[in-house]
């Protein structure tokens, strides 16, 4: 992990939707870094994320990935700097997270229960092909149809800003091509989407921008960038 680097500034998403409504900023990070025994992660980051984007986000293991993801979604605080988000953020390590006792409906509902949206689960869970498997103990699954789950999960909760945290090692074809089927129809309720993976062509597809980690620097980029 660097310090000491030259700080990143920018936006992802326009001001201004595919049909010229103004898009607002779901997430606001105003120089922020965060300290890892004792240094920062990465240098102070001016970062704004407008509603219905898409931000693809790499780096190698240990540049910090996680640590902004978290942080983006409110579950660390900045050691310096100021974090505003406009609505409910959720952090998803795809695949984790769930209680292997649990049927899929189960942890699907709860996780959509916690932001009000428990009637949600269902529909949710036909969009990802798990209604078929919705009384499954979580346990009983393979490692793609785990990710399937907090995808399920993710979309039934509808947040304002969704970090996803590497889906896409584990998925076949078609559990890409749902996953790109999810982050549309997120986006297209206005959710904003910071996705960290160490496999960005498979995500490409109509993203806004490509935030890269290294040697203690944010840097943004075009998403063909990536």
């Amino acid at each position: 992990m660097g310090h000491g680097a030259t700080a990143v500034s920018g936006q992802v998403g326009s001001d201004a939707g595919p049909d010229a409504h103004v898009r607002v900023a779901v997430l606001e990070l105003a120089g922020v870094s965060r300290l890892h025994a004792g240094r920062p992660v990465w240098a102070p980051v001016d970062l704004r994320v407008a509603s219905g984007s898409l931000c693809i986000v790499t780096g190698d293991n240990g540049s910090g990935k996680t640590t902004l993801l978290r942080l983006a979604a409110g579950l660390l605080r900045p050691s310096t700097g100021s974090r505003i988000c406009t609505g409910r953020a959720l952090y998803v390590r795809a695949g984790a997270g769930l209680r292997g006792v649990q049927t899929v409906a189960g942890a699907v509902a709860t996780t959509a229960g916690l932001a009000g949206r428990r009637s949600a689960a269902t529909a949710a869970l036909a969009v990802l092909g798990l209604d078929g498997s919705a009384t499954r103990r979580v346990g009983t699954l393979s490692a793609g149809e785990r990710v399937r789950v907090t995808l399920a999960a993710a979309l039934a909760a509808q947040p304002s800003l969704l970090c996803l945290d590497e889906p896409t090692g584990v998925l076949d074809e078609r559990g890409v091509d749902d996953l790109l089927a999810v982050l549309r129809q997120l986006r297209a309720g206005g959710c904003a989407v910071l996705l960290a993976t160490h496999q960005p062509a498979a995500v490409l597809a109509g993203a806004d921008a490509h935030l890269h980690l290294a040697g203690g620097r944010v840097s943004l980029h075009d998403p063909v960038s990536a």
